[in-house]
């Protein structure tokens, strides 16, 4: 079995062990334990954000560090920088924190809710070298589901920076990021999308509750921010990079969306719109000075009418 199949069945048995349970620290202390017994693991274990710390929460393995400050080590460095951190030689990683000489690699997987950080997943390895893009990927989903049912969604709409205040304003979503999706580069930097060259387009990634708010109604909702007849071109924003689109991981959710597609060509009387319904291929996160662009630059740059945010402040499901 490969390590992206054994996160596969992991991600189902999670899901079935933390199903009906709120619990927080019940649900921490199962996942850990599941991931540390299945997977192998030396350290698995949360930190808790409580102030301007990181706080131990349930773990397994040997004894740990109780608090991480802000910014400390790789927890700490992960909460601050708000993304997740692969380190594949520990004592490379500036100002690690040594709890124990014996861990040689980590990971650390920032949780959010409600989009803010609230605790990490930390996972240490006695080797170097163990973790790796499968591993940040699984378990980022395999985290968020301390807080219940988690589902992904990828959303094109023009330029991205009003796009994630948008949705991140929902509520029932627990957390955004923009970045590039479905093109052919690698990792591309925001200059090369520009160029439109590498085929990705600009993009909103959505995780949120689907018990709180269904993916049927954000879709309604992302068709109220775009002009659904305008091909490569949002507001001013023209360029293949600007197209607008829905992109999904789940096959199940595609006759979902298929459904909402329907109901906006009927509702316009064509039989066709240049909005893509594609399942996703690839993201990558754009770097820190995109992400939560409005909310650093209240007065940057939006090509959205500021009065369609009190409508995602107003949903009802």
């Amino acid at each position: 079995m490969t390590k992206e199949e054994l996160y596969k069945s992991l991600l189902q048995q999670a899901q079935g062990l933390l199903s009906g349970e709120s619990d927080l620290f019940a649900n921490m202390a199962n996942l850990a334990a599941l991931l540390h017994q299945e997977m192998g693991f030396w350290w698995t274990g949360f930190y808790r954000v409580e102030g301007e710390e990181l706080v131990l929460g349930p773990f397994q393995g040997p004894i740990a560090c109780t608090r991480i400050a802000f910014g400390r080590g790789v927890c700490g460095t992960a909460w601050k920088e708000q993304r997740p951190i692969v380190v594949l030689d520990v004592e490379k990683f500036p100002g690690h924190i040594a709890c124990s000489a014996a861990s040689r690699s980590e990971i650390v997987v920032p949780i959010w809710h409600k989009n803010k950080i609230t605790a990490v997943l930390d996972i240490d390895s006695k080797e170097l070298g163990t973790f790796d893009e499968t591993d940040r990927k699984y378990l980022e989903k395999i985290a968020s589901l301390i807080y219940g049912p988690q589902k992904d969604i990828w959303f094109a709409a023009g330029c991205f920076w009003g796009a994630q205040k948008f949705f991140k304003l929902i509520d029932g979503v627990d957390f955004t990021e923009v970045g590039f999706a479905n093109g052919q580069l690698e990792n591309p930097t925001y200059e090369q999308v520009y160029t439109d060259t590498t085929g990705h387009a600009e993009c909103v990634h959505v995780r949120y509750n689907p018990s709180v708010v269904s993916l049927k109604h954000l879709a309604e909702l992302y068709f109220k921010i775009i002009d659904p007849l305008s091909l490569n071109k949002q507001g001013e924003d023209e360029g293949t990079r600007y197209r607008t689109g829905v992109f999904y991981e789940d096959s199940q959710d595609a006759d979902i969306l298929k459904s909402v597609f329907n109901q906006v060509k009927s509702s316009l009387g064509v039989r066709d719109m240049p909005v893509e319904l594609l399942p996703l291929s690839c993201f990558y996160p754009a770097d820190e000075y995109h992400q939560d662009y409005l909310d650093k630059n209240p007065n940057g740059y939006c090509h959205l009418n500021p009065s369609i945010f009190k409508l995602a402040l107003n949903v009802n499901d």
